[in-house]
């Protein structure tokens, strides 16, 4: 009898730990070339606010990090989903960011940056969410990477990985917070 209440007990455990991660997924969608677009979504149970997207642009000449919720003067009028535009906010179950063309995004984190390389030049692009997640004062965070592959005179947004990683670790969540204090 101990034993089945011990095998329950463990079961009604991981399944609330289950419920309290943050999730959050970092990928490419409508096509795999450089205008197929970046979507981040938020597949936890419970809301999420993302704080900031650092993206690092690799190529032969160097790496170039940078917050891309800083980067631009935002209009007057938002649109119809201000979370895109802005590239931050509040995102419920299954909710997502658009945050463009992956060459448009390139061209942006690049401008202003003498040296920067513009997108054919580019060979890996790093991008990590930053967010707020639950009661938890310490931020959560989702990365993955993309290689940018030529083939026959095209270039294609390839995932270095299956699933998006997510780092919600305390190294990882303190690395987050250091990583966001450079960009502050």
């Amino acid at each position: 009898m101990l034993g089945v209440w011990i095998v329950y007990l463990q079961l009604l455990l991981n399944g609330y730990r289950r419920q309290r991660r943050s999730s959050i997924l970092i990928t490419r969608g409508a096509g795999s070339g450089l205008r197929s677009r970046c979507l981040v979504t938020n597949m936890s149970v419970e809301p999420i606010y993302v704080t900031s997207l650092i993206a690092t642009m690799l190529s032969p000449e160097g790496h170039y990090e940078v917050a891309l919720t800083d980067l631009r003067d935002l209009p007057e009028d938002l649109g119809a989903d201000p979370r895109s535009t802005m590239a931050q906010g509040s995102l419920v179950t299954g909710q997502y960011i658009d945050l463009g063309h992956f060459d448009d995004l390139i061209t942006l984190l690049g401008q202003d940056r003498p040296g920067a390389p513009t997108p054919n030049e580019v060979t890996k692009l790093e991008l990590v969410v930053v967010a707020l997640y639950g009661s938890s004062h310490r931020p959560v965070g989702a990365e993955r990477h993309f290689a940018l592959e030529t083939r026959d005179g095209v270039v294609r947004i390839v995932p270095q990985s299956v699933e998006t990683l997510q780092l919600r670790s305390r190294r990882a969540r303190l690395k987050l917070r250091r990583q966001m204090a450079r960009h502050m």
